[in-house]
């Protein structure tokens, strides 16, 4: 009978760290937004964290900034996305 080896088990390294895996959903989003948008949101920001999705940046049309919205939300995994992108006024 073979004899067990005792002693600290160990796991393996997690291969993405949940950090990464946030950078990598945030790239996502932007793309995403920068497509469905039509490229209408400037000085696009997405935040990803447990808690929610978090976009930022400036639009020409609440339209738009509508676009962006549903973008992250086709993504965000049931996660809450909070649109913080403004619309400008145009005169």
């Amino acid at each position: 009978m073979e004899k067990l080896a005792h002693g600290p088990v160990t796991a393996e390294p997690e291969i993405v760290p949940a950090l990464t895996d946030h950078r990598v959903l945030a790239m996502r989003i932007k793309r995403s937004v920068r497509r469905f948008a039509g490229g209408g949101v400037k000085a696009l920001e997405v935040q990803v964290d447990r808690e929610a999705i978090r976009l930022g940046g400036r639009c020409p049309s609440f339209y738009c900034k509508q676009l962006a919205q549903q973008a992250a939300m086709r993504l965000s995994g049931g996660v809450r996305v909070i649109n913080g992108i403004e619309v400008e006024c145009q005169e």
